[in-house]
């Protein structure tokens, strides 16, 4: 399938690129940021869906973020800007997808993200800043330690968000 014209952003996918949503596995949320969403839109979404199941999708996520969270700071800390823009990008769209499935939602949109996250409930605050300059400026040791700090409070926000779903 085409990605639609509302998840061509440059550094995720571009109008040549192409997705199957033919089968569906959980490890897609992180391997093939917004196929969750882009299949939901198109009508062709699974019956499971990962802003459903924010219990399993969410710790993955987070638990991934870990894992490039330690190699990015390497990179970083051996200056090599070049391999962090290119390792940062994955990450970022992780965050994305976070900060829609924690508020029940599917990405709407990856061109009009600013617009479409101001109506969220749960989320960090200046999250539409911080994550512009994330997003513009990825190999910056600055904006990894913004998407840092978004990962850290969104997370924060996400268990807080499931124990007053359990009281």
């Amino acid at each position: 399938m085409k990605i639609p014209e509302a998840f061509l952003h440059p550094h995720f996918y571009s109008d040549q690129d192409t997705i199957s949503i033919k089968n569906f596995r959980i490890e897609d949320t992180v391997e093939m940021p917004f196929k969750y969403d882009i299949a939901y839109y198109q009508g062709a979404a699974p019956h499971q869906l990962p802003w459903e199941m924010t219990s399993d999708s969410i710790p993955l996520i987070l638990n991934r973020w870990k894992e490039k969270e330690t190699h990015l700071n390497n990179l970083h800390e051996g200056r090599n800007r070049k391999e962090a823009r290119e390792q940062i990008i994955l990450p970022i769209a992780w965050y994305l997808q976070l900060l829609f499935w924690i508020n029940g939602q599917p990405v709407r949109s990856l061109t009009d993200w600013k617009k479409e996250s101001q109506k969220l409930n749960w989320k960090p605050i200046n999250v539409d800043e911080r994550l512009e300059f994330v997003i513009k400026k990825p190999e910056m040791y600055h904006a990894f330690i913004q998407l840092q700090q978004l990962y850290t409070e969104s997370a924060k926000l996400f268990y807080k968000m499931k124990a007053l779903e359990q009281k």
